[in-house]
């Protein structure tokens, strides 16, 4: 699996969309002169999907402007298929008069960046530049966690339970935490670890085993529905908790847990 320092400006694929045959040879030439070599072109919004489906590309350079399907649809379509095939595709529209609210907009439909008619041969490479290398980041992450899946998937059933109690352990924790990391680093959102000791007075019981039994139930209750509790060692728990911000976790969600599973003996 490469890393995030293998990730090279020349080695991006590319496709350029222009309707244009004067503009498609403007955006190649440049290009070329910059040490780009994957570089595929599409005489429509269409012929790009068309390009597409042959094979994935890192980057799309369409102009806004196009008979039929313009480059708004086009984005739009991209996106679509970028969520179906769990991938993700830099697009950069070229426009020569839209307004800020039109620019808004295409943000919103997911449009990476924009170039303003006329531009010079080095603001488009830089622009290249930083959504190839966002674009090829963000894929690099989608394999990471899909990678992951695909390992806790396989190992599931003799290393992700907790024999005891039923909870994941302390793989589990680990894998868990590091996907949950993941997706707030691509999409927002805040991750809580908070790790709960029960060593010495708190388990009032003869028999150990049957209490933390006891503990981890009330904790799988105490738990937000979106949370995920485990027991990490003999002495230990852990929550992992999401929230779609740092605030989410106030200090009366950690107060309701502790009540729930320490409010009375184990």
């Amino acid at each position: 699996m490469s890393s995030l320092q293998d990730l090279r400006h020349d080695a991006l694929s590319l496709v350029v969309v222009d309707d244009a045959r004067t503009g498609r040879t403007y955006f190649v030439r440049a290009l070329r002169q910059a040490g780009y070599k994957d570089i595929r072109v599409a005489r429509s919004g269409q012929d790009a999907l068309d390009r597409l489906q042959e094979r994935s590309t890192d980057v799309v350079i369409a102009d806004w402007l196009m008979p039929g399907m313009d480059g708004l649809e086009l984005t739009r379509q991209i996106r679509s298929r970028d969520e179906d095939e769990g991938r993700y595709t830099g697009v950069i529209l070229a426009t020569a008069s839209e307004g800020m609210d039109a620019l808004v907009q295409a943000f919103h439909h997911g449009v990476d960046d924009f170039l303003h008619k006329p531009f010079d041969a080095q603001e488009l490479i830089a622009r290249i530049f930083t959504v190839g290398s966002h674009a090829q980041a963000q894929n690099l992450l989608i394999e990471s966690s899909r990678e992951l899946t695909r390992g806790m998937d396989k190992r599931a059933d003799h290393w992700a339970t907790d024999r005891l109690t039923g909870l994941g352990n302390a793989d589990w924790f680990e894998a868990q935490l590091t996907t949950l990391l993941m997706e707030a680093g691509m999409r927002g959102g805040a991750v809580c670890c908070t790790l709960i000791d029960v060593s010495g007075s708190a388990i009032d019981s003869d028999n150990r085993e049957a209490a933390m039994t006891r503990l981890g139930r009330r904790l799988m209750r105490a738990v937000r529905p979106t949370d995920s509790a485990c027991r990490i060692d003999t002495k230990r728990f852990g929550l992992v908790m999401t929230a779609p911000a740092a605030d989410g976790f106030r200090a009366n969600l950690f107060e309701r847990i502790e009540r729930g599973a320490a409010g009375r003996p184990v």
